[in-house]
């Protein structure tokens, strides 16, 4: 006989811990129980009976006793928790037909005394037992129903005058008792269900957090914590450490010719390939798109660094053979080792990243490591710098508003204020340049309440149910004097705290979390919304999103320009935005260019969606004549 032959291993063991604690209870009420029979019925049957019988069931439940104080804390397998709790099963039926045999073989002997003691033993015992042990499933109710049947016998055995009325009381309980028992073991089972669930869906992402989907290999929020522990640990030995950046040659060809499909198989390739180059010596990671990275503890002459370069080349530039086509890449890369400076993992990549571009621009397939020289041509860039100093920023900066579209409405719904700087020396400027200059210079936080008052200013000629999304950059994130500004400027405006928009990147999180959450929580009180913008790119983490109070996420743009041929696109997409309607956040798909993106994300329940297709972005001086004749999607 089996009992648990369907009961899910999760169930099972759970079942089976549950037990443990209960059953020490359940021997010493059962001991009690066995010591008042013994006081009951000393006088009123043979001592074989009231003594002897007692004893021997007390010498059981000892030993039971014994072998759970042996096996308490055991982690058995799966095959001998069912045998155990096959056993106990087995044991607790066998416990009462006995009893019930005995009470009934007991009754004509006793007296009237002895008649109610036998009835109400028997009927507490079947409460009792039954729901303590009621994990054990089909033999609880086998008990149960043999102790209520042995009391019930009883009754109607002795001559009461009611015996029809303590009947009906007895089935009233145990009606009562059936029904809490079954729902206490089915709340107990889905209980145990969705923790496992829950358990098994927090492992897949935390395991989606830190690896590349496509490739399985770590992917760039690992690699920087990954490089921070090992750079602390070359200063503890004394090590020199090395980061690499690599960077597939000619791979943008292989996308526009054979299609992202092919791409994406390429990638995987690249990934298996890296993966044997020097495993346990070199950990390589995905950063995204076609760039990947690696460190390893070299030399301070770069012997071994050049050595694997050679080797990763070797590695990556064998032909790869998909689907017929012979498609051949080879790697650019660029390294930075540090031997005695103190720097941290973010600026050892940053000199890897220039290495890498320098490289780029001046001779592919190859390897630059971070000089003297790379650091002097690095200066060069100051210009931006220079030119952001001297600038007047009422003058040269303005915003720019790109629509957000309700799918639903068929309406735009929001403008994304953007910041443009045009300047007259080096002319325009791209924000994701001037940018990280204004936040060095400290100039950033003047640039954001600037654009800000502009964004509401504008934003008071559009339709009040109309929102502005606002950038906030990693400095404005961390600082609670830009954000308290900001929210007293939001709240002088007139203008409803509701309808602003305060976008973040995760890069702003990583530098001071806590900071940011505060920060965060003070926006919504205010009254206003919070996005978390370019989420499911390489430092995304789900913890975030688990531990931030947000209220929309925004889908980074690398997923849906390929949404139409790339599955693993197609997944992370469908996945955050069954994300964002379990946690009742809003989702907005970014970077849409044409109308087939646009139909597809809607097929998959996209609502909002942002891009080229719609609108790029305009001054605006041309917003409310966009508004007038906007059509948004041409009828199918």
């Amino acid at each position: 006989m089996s009992f648990f032959k369907t009961t899910s291993h999760e169930v099972l063991r759970a079942r089976y811990n549950s037990l443990l604690e209960d059953v020490p209870v359940a021997l010493f009420t059962a001991m009690s129980a066995l010591s008042i029979q013994m006081i009951v019925l000393n006088k009123q049957v043979h001592w074989s009976l009231s003594i002897a019988t007692p004893l021997i069931r007390m010498m059981i439940v000892c030993g039971l006793l014994l072998y759970w104080f042996w096996h308490r804390d055991e982690r058995p397998s799966i095959d001998k928790i069912r045998k155990r709790l096959e056993i106990a099963s087995i044991v607790f039926i066998l416990a009462g037909f006995f009893t019930f045999w005995r009470s009934v073989y007991l009754y004509p002997l006793t007296d009237t005394f002895g008649h109610y003691f036998l009835i109400f033993h028997n009927t507490l015992y079947g409460f009792c037992f039954a729901f303590i042990l009621s994990k054990l499933g089909p033999a609880a109710y086998a008990y149960n129903l043999l102790m209520i049947s042995s009391a019930i016998a009883c009754i109607y055995r002795g001559d009461f005058e009611h015996a029809h009325l303590m009947t009906l009381l007895i089935m009233v309980f145990e009606v009562g008792m059936l029904i809490t028992m079954r729902g206490s073991t089915t709340m107990f089972d889905k209980w145990v269900n969705a923790t496992f669930e829950t358990q098994t869906l927090l492992k897949e992402n935390q395991r989606l957090a830190n690896q590349d989907v496509l490739t399985q290999l770590p992917n760039r929020r690992q690699f920087f914590v990954q490089v921070e522990q090992q750079l602390a640990l070359a200063r503890q030995t004394q090590d020199c450490f090395a980061v690499g950046i690599l960077d597939l040659d000619n791979f943008k060809p292989v996308n526009d010719v054979h299609g992202h499909h092919i791409g994406d198989l390429v990638l995987m390739e690249v990934g298996k390939r890296l993966a044997l180059v020097r495993p346990g010596q070199v950990q390589f990671y995905r950063l995204g798109g076609d760039e990947f990275a690696f460190h390893l503890v070299t030399d301070d002459e770069h012997a071994s660094l050049k050595q694997i370069a050679h080797e990763i080349n070797q590695a990556i530039s064998q032909p790869i053979s998909i689907d017929g086509l012979l498609i051949i890449v080879k790697a650019s890369m660029g390294a930075c080792i540090i031997c005695d400076d103190y720097i941290s993992a973010q600026t050892l990549y940053e000199h890897a990243d220039f290495a890498l571009y320098h490289v780029k621009r001046t001779g592919r397939g190859n390897l630059e490591i971070y000089s003297a020289a790379l650091e002097q041509e690095r200066m060069h860039l100051n210009r931006i710098d220079q030119a952001l100093r001297t600038a007047d920023i009422h003058a040269e900066l303005y915003p720019v508003f790109q629509p957000i579209i309700d799918m639903d409405k068929d309406e735009v719904c929001a403008f994304e204020s953007l910041a443009r700087w045009q300047s007259p020396t080096i002319g325009a400027v791209s924000p994701a340049m001037f940018i990280p200059v204004a936040e060095s210079l400290g100039m950033i936080a003047d640039i954001t309440k600037l654009m800000f008052s502009r964004s509401m200013a504008e934003m008071a000629t559009w339709p009040e149910s109309m929102r502005l999304s606002f950038n906030l950059s990693a400095y404005d994130v961390t600082n609670q004097a830009v954000i308290k500004a900001l929210i007293h400027m939001m709240q002088t405006s007139q203008l409803g705290p509701d309808r602003f928009v305060f976008e973040i990147t995760e890069t702003a999180l990583l530098q001071d979390f806590e900071t940011a959450r505060e920060n965060i929580g003070l926006l919504r009180k205010a009254g206003a919304k919070v996005a978390l913008d370019d989420f499911g790119t390489g430092y995304s983490s789900l913890s975030h999103v688990q531990h931030l109070p947000l209220d929309k996420l925004k889908i980074d743009r690398s997923f849906v320009k390929d949404i139409e041929t790339n599955t693993t696109s197609q997944t992370i997409v469908r996945s955050i935005l069954t994300l964002c309607q379990g946690m009742h956040m809003e989702c907005v798909a970014e970077g849409a260019e044409t109308e087939s993106q646009v139909r597809f994300l809607q097929s998959m329940g996209c609502q909002l969606i942002q891009g080229y297709y719609f609108a790029k972005p305009m001054p605006k001086e041309q917003v409310q004549a966009y508004l007038a004749d906007v059509k948004l999607m041409p009828t199918a």
